[in-house]
Formats: C-alpha cells, structure tokens, sequence
C-alpha cells in the first residue's frame, strides 16, 4: 500500500511540475462569432492558436494563426502578467447555413489581456479581422462580416 501511495504522490507531483510550463490552453471566445480555441506554445516568443467557429453567427469556420508576444508588462506584480500578441493566419469555412457558400481568408490577430499568476487562466480583449471571400451561396462576394470581429477570450492553460 505504501508503494501506491509513492507512486500516487509521485505522478502528481510529476503532473503539478508539467502543469506549470503552460505549453496549452482552451477556451472560448465570444463576440463577432462564438468559438472555441486551442494554442500551442512553441517559444517564448511565439505560439500557434487554433479556432473553430461560428462566423458573425451563421456558418463554420477554422481559423490557425501564427502569433508573436510583442510586449509584456508586470503592472500588477500580485496578481497577473499583462501583454500585447499580434499574429496572422488563414481561415476556412462554409458561411450562411441557407445557401451555404464557401468561405476563405486571411485572418489577423491583435490581443491585449493579463495571465493571472496564482491560476492557470487569461483573459484577454482582441481584434480578429479575417479579410476573405465567399465563393457560391447566397452571400457570395467579400466576408464583410470579418472585418467586424471583436471580442473577449477567456482561456485556461496547462
């Protein structure tokens, strides 16, 4: 019993010392869309951030972006790190589930939020233009609705 519980203790504290490197994060974004993203870690200086979302309501979409930490701030040394990321990437997707057309773009990314210290969780405000096209459907013609694509991100990190 005594080695299972060393074991036991022993994977925990394994996964406590992986848990603070932070190379992932969920969460959910509301605004322009709905959606839910993913981010990679590849540097300190860089990371990859996945969407699937719901485009100005009405339609599907996937979004990867290539992001830069360009500034971080300690303002509130107590409670969280502040910081500025801009990236550039594609989108995907099908727009208006009536006449479904095919959409395509290049997305953008501008994000200020805090990383708490003493939680896994950011939060952050961001601009997300995606400056594309749709193709057939109803709505063919330039995505309008991207360029309009503010919002809140909440994220948890592990």
């Amino acid at each position: 019993m005594k080695k299972i519980l060393l074991a036991l203790a022993l994977c925990l504290a394994t996964v406590a010392v992986q848990a603070q490197k932070y190379d992932h994060a969920v969460g959910l974004r509301f605004g322009g869309s709905v959606e839910l993203l993913y981010q990679h870690e590849l540097t300190k200086s860089n990371f990859l951030q996945f969407t699937l979302a719901v485009p100005n309501y009405d339609g599907l979409s996937v979004t990867g972006i290539y992001n830069w930490r360009c500034c971080k701030w300690d303002w509130t040394p107590q409670t969280c790190d502040w910081y500025l990321n801009a990236g550039v990437g594609a989108a995907v997707g099908v727009y208006n589930f009536k006449s479904t057309g095919f959409l395509a773009g290049v997305a953008g990314s501008c994000a200020f939020g805090c990383q708490f210290k003493r939680t896994p969780i950011s939060l952050e405000v961001d601009y997300r233009p995606v400056v594309g096209v749709v193709a057939g459907g109803a709505d063919k013609g330039f995505f309008a609705p991207g360029m309009w694509n503010f919002g809140l991100s909440v994220k948890y990190h592990f």
